[in-house]
């Protein structure tokens, strides 16, 4: 009799793995990328303009690695004109040029040098390119793919980065001020109650450092009620859902109290027993 016990069936792998994976994968390939090209800047370049139509297209992603040996005629090379001084950053500060090599010779200091032509260029490049300026050869080319940032670099583009940047920093800082003025608010609140004698002034000093310091305080080492309660009231959204101030009698003591109350979330606040609830927590008589 096979008492061999079933293997058990695996869990399928959750999107948002597959997606975590996936970035991670393409996170160290970009990394990677020069060491595998073997170049000394980042092995990527993007054809701007139509000089070497119909081989390669106006926005082609060119990915291209260290010349694995003499560069011969016919070659088609990525290249600057001039080295910015920063290797690693030569493709991205120069102007980087891809075109075909139709002639080579060497300098009188012994340095190889190229001619240059784009193939739907009707004259040769009127320079000539030394070897230590080539950036390497076309090993990929992703058509259309470097659009985006051809965009980038343009007047539109860096127009448009500009404004997106400072959209999303003055949206953070407005709400972010946002913030700030609800805290005043509901402190303001609980300021009134206090001058009015409906709550103690200690009481007060407490609720303040529970709403200036709510997100720094850990729940599970707060003991009282009414703090671990207004914490978890403004934890759940509270300042960010238009909250509002109502009166209410306290289930417990009968005595006058009042409720803040933010969507489907209500903050009990009782003077007299000093405790207070979100709705759907604890005593279920504070949920209607």
């Amino acid at each position: 009799m096979n008492t061999k016990p079933k293997p058990g069936r695996r869990k399928p792998l959750s999107l948002r793995r597959i997606f975590l994976g996936f970035g991670v994968a393409v996170l160290v390939l970009a990394v990677a990328l020069p060491f595998i090209a073997r170049t000394d800047t980042y092995p990527m370049a993007v054809v701007d303009g139509n000089s070497m139509y119909p081989t390669l297209h106006d926005g082609d992603l060119v990915i291209f690695t260290a010349p694995s040996g003499p560069i011969k005629n016919g070659t088609i090379i990525v290249f600057v004109q001039q080295r910015s001084g920063v290797p690693a950053f030569d493709s991205v500060l120069q102007q980087v040029l891809i075109h075909r090599v139709i002639g080579t010779g060497v300098e009188p200091n012994g340095v190889p040098y190229y001619e240059t032509k784009g193939d739907n260029n009707l004259e040769p490049d009127p320079f000539v390119t030394d070897a230590p300026n080539v950036l390497g050869v076309p090993a990929v080319v992703i058509p259309f793919a470097g659009f985006p940032l051809l965009f980038a670099k343009s007047s539109y583009g860096m127009v448009t980065i500009t404004a997106m940047v400072s959209l999303w920093f003055f949206t953070g800082i407005d709400s972010k001020l946002e913030g700030e003025e609800e805290k005043k608010r509901l402190i303001a609140v609980f300021a009134r109650h206090s001058l009015n004698g409906d709550i103690s002034a200690a009481q007060f000093e407490r609720l303040k450092l529970a709403v200036e310091y709510f997100g720094e305080m850990p729940m599970d080492l707060l003991r009282d009620p009414t703090i671990l309660s207004t914490v978890d009231w403004l934890r759940g959204g509270g300042l960010a859902r238009n909250w509002k101030e109502e009166p209410q009698t306290c289930p417990q003591c009968d005595s006058e109290a009042f409720s803040l109350i933010a969507g489907d979330k209500t903050l009990l606040v009782c003077p007299r027993c000093s405790e207070g609830r979100p709705a759907g927590t604890g005593d279920k008589r504070l949920q209607g």
